[in-house]
């Protein structure tokens, strides 16, 4: 009986310790439903350190994301065939306090599940990795940067190759014109890019919705519409011009 009993609690510590061994740090991670931030859950999910406890979506008052101007509903689309709960940030376009009330409320609502860190798919732009360092590490949080650091043109061309399917949805109006919009993202589009667009879209040359891919357990079937839409240029941001992105049924014959 002592022996059995001994047995027992031996194999109890053991779980106790196995689980205290894999116990991961909790983290959220802002999520567009583009390349950037795709590629970016690819590499957390890869690494496996970190338990992703949702994905932060910010939208405009339309119910659309910035700057790639996708539906939310799309967006969920992903979040769910990805398998991770989805937080909706709203806030007026080009409303940078707007930003930061929601980021922060946001940080709020899971520092409660014990999140203190949060991850975005920022490349090199410093002034942006500055801001936003600044907005979490002022609100008790840490930044996490997995894609920080990579050459934009191996990163794209990594993104294609683990099998990636995504489609271009917005462009800079200066930079590129209108034949761009609405093609895959592949290497025939980045071979394509005039030579002073980086590779990536990091200053916001071109926005991507990622509809299939390793990450994905089924792909988010869409068409985009034929009428090009725009959006005025401002003291910030160029002129970009979009095309709404629809979701449509698949059906396999």
């Amino acid at each position: 009986m002592l022996k059995t009993t001994y047995l027992f609690l031996e194999q109890k510590y053991d779980t106790m310790k196995e689980k205290g061994n894999t116990m991961k740090e909790k983290i959220i991670a802002s999520f567009s439903g583009g390349k950037d931030s795709t590629y970016m859950l690819h590499k957390l999910l890869q690494e496996n350190k970190y338990e992703i406890v949702s994905l932060l979506t910010t939208v405009t008052t339309k119910d659309e994301t910035s700057g790639h101007m996708v539906d939310y509903k799309l967006i969920e689309s992903q979040a769910a065939a990805i398998g991770l709960p989805l937080y909706k940030i709203q806030y007026p376009l080009y409303d940078g306090k707007g930003f930061e009330k929601g980021m922060i409320e946001a940080m709020e609502h899971f520092r409660k599940e014990g999140v203190t860190k949060i991850a975005f798919g920022d490349l090199f732009l410093e002034e942006c990795i500055a801001y936003k360092q600044h907005l979490v590490e002022s609100n008790g949080y840490e930044l996490i940067l997995p894609l920080a650091g990579i050459d934009t043109k191996q990163l794209v061309m990594e993104f294609i190759e683990l099998g990636y399917k995504g489609k271009i949805v917005s462009i800079r109006m200066d930079k590129l014109d209108s034949s761009f919009l609405g093609r895959d993202l592949d290497k025939s589009f980045i071979e394509a890019l005039p030579e002073d667009t980086d590779p990536c879209g990091e200053f916001g040359e071109y926005h991507t919705f990622v509809y299939d891919g390793p990450i994905f357990s089924h792909p988010i079937y869409i068409e985009l519409e034929d009428e090009r839409q725009g959006i005025p240029s401002n003291a910030l941001f160029s002129e970009i011009g979009y095309k709404r992105a629809v979701k449509r049924e698949w059906i396999d014959r």
